[in-house]
């Protein structure tokens, strides 16, 4: 009975890998995701260029691309409860570079515009100024996660959505606390990891 079990769920992940889906990763709580479920509230720490200074130490690898915590282009899911208060701390890690943070409905590839301004901003959760922040400086985002969905957490100066500066937000009913999930199919293996 046990091989019958084994095989069949073989089938299925062939099955899946075929069809082209990945599995999704198990969420996780990095350390810069704080629950206080009694509360319901998460507090969040999100740097922009977080491991600029590992890339080029690596020899320039990845060094067009800007990310937020080690994450770009929607390698990167944020779950959180629905109807919880979410305190994000925005904080500049880049070493030449503005950049904001900002809360926004999907957008696909084809569609995203060169930038985004308050009004693009769901909840009215943004950074101000939209056109971002110094280097080192530091914003407090507040709002309440009013709706299950998904979206995006984007950077709003010009061009950086479209070159990749946002990671999924997605908001869930019936979840506990908040957490992270990785989308390894989408994060090149010789990268440098993202901040744990």
């Amino acid at each position: 009975m046990a091989r019958c079990a084994h095989i069949a769920l073989l089938a299925i992940i062939a099955l899946g890998l075929f069809n082209g889906t990945a599995l999704a990763a198990e969420p996780l709580v990095p350390s810069w995701i704080k629950n206080a479920p009694a509360a319901k509230t998460v507090s969040i720490e999100i740097v922009a260029d977080w491991n600029q200074v590992e890339r080029y130490r690596r020899d320039n690898i990845r060094t067009d691309i800007i990310d937020f915590n080690g994450y770009w282009g929607g390698n990167l899911t944020i779950i959180v409860p629905t109807d919880w208060s979410v305190e994000i701390t925005f904080i500049n890690g880049s070493l030449s570079f503005r950049h904001s943070l900002m809360v926004t409905r999907v957008y696909a590839q084809s569609e995203m515009p060169v930038k985004l301004t308050a009004k693009d901003a769901i909840w009215g959760a943004y950074t101000d100024p939209p056109g971002g922040i110094q280097t080192n400086e530091r914003r407090q985002l507040n709002f309440v996660a009013q709706q299950a969905g998904d979206y995006f957490l984007a950077c709003a100066r010009q061009t950086h959505l479209m070159d990749g500066h946002w990671i999924g937000f997605e908001v869930r009913d019936n979840l506990n606390n908040a957490a992270a999930i990785v989308h390894n199919d989408k994060f090149p293996q010789d990268q440098p990891p993202g901040r744990p």
